[in-house]
């Protein structure tokens, strides 16, 4: 069987068919209808996204979904454990790299200037002031897997109502709470300050849930 990326593309180019008018028709946004046919799946969430864009765009092109699927169920078995491991790892939660040299050159000028001040200065030392820290916001992301309505409120008020379509993003930031309320739950996945929570709930179950600030900045 040809590559699933290049069965997509001939049928659609045979049936003259743009990929704008395909994203309005099945609600899958240009970005990962490029994906599907470049094979990207990297651009995917996770790879259960993929699968499911995979099947709607497939069936929307009379083309055998179910073969199609099978194919992608392949190539993901086919991959090495620990990199089908990473890729289910939301980004935010990767750990970042850190460039080691810098980081050690900055450590040695520390150390350098600590020897010469304690060297040169009296034993006294200042008194210095510790004001306190500013406790951090609230911080909520949110990924569109499906067509949704959202509300959200904002420490206690109201701030916007909208429609949002698969491929869209929002992040909202508050002081103290924060609520939202999905007409699509399943249809919207969540992050809070990085960590990844999933969707909200279940498909088309409507849903309202508050993040509020706790001891210990738990929510």
């Amino acid at each position: 069987m040809e590559p699933i990326g290049l069965t997509l593309q001939k049928a659609r180019q045979k049936r003259k068919l743009k990929l704008e008018t395909i994203s309005k028709k099945t609600k899958i946004s240009i970005g990962y209808l490029k994906a599907l046919e470049a094979e990207d799946w990297d651009a995917f969430p996770a790879p259960a996204y993929a699968q499911a864009f995979l099947r709607s765009y497939a069936h929307f092109l009379n083309l055998d979904s179910d073969e199609l699927v099978r194919e992608y169920k392949k190539y993901r078995e086919a991959l090495p454990e620990a990199l089908a491991k990473k890729r289910l790892i939301p980004e935010s939660l990767r750990p970042k790299r850190v460039a080691i040299l810098p980081l050690a050159i900055s450590i040695t000028i520390l150390i350098a200037w600590g020897g010469w001040f304690l060297f040169f200065r009296s034993p006294t030392l200042p008194v210095v002031k510790v004001s306190e820290e500013k406790e951090p916001p609230l911080i909520l992301k949110a990924t569109i897997i499906e067509e949704v309505w959202v509300s959200i409120a904002i420490d206690g008020k109201q701030e916007l109502q909208e429609l949002l379509q698969a491929g869209d993003s929002r992040t909202w930031e508050a002081e103290e709470s924060l609520e939202i309320k999905a007409g699509n739950a399943g249809g919207i996945e969540l992050e809070l300050n990085g960590e990844f929570l999933g969707p909200l709930g279940a498909r088309g179950q409507v849903v309202t849930k508050t993040f509020r600030r706790e001891k210990n900045d738990r929510y």
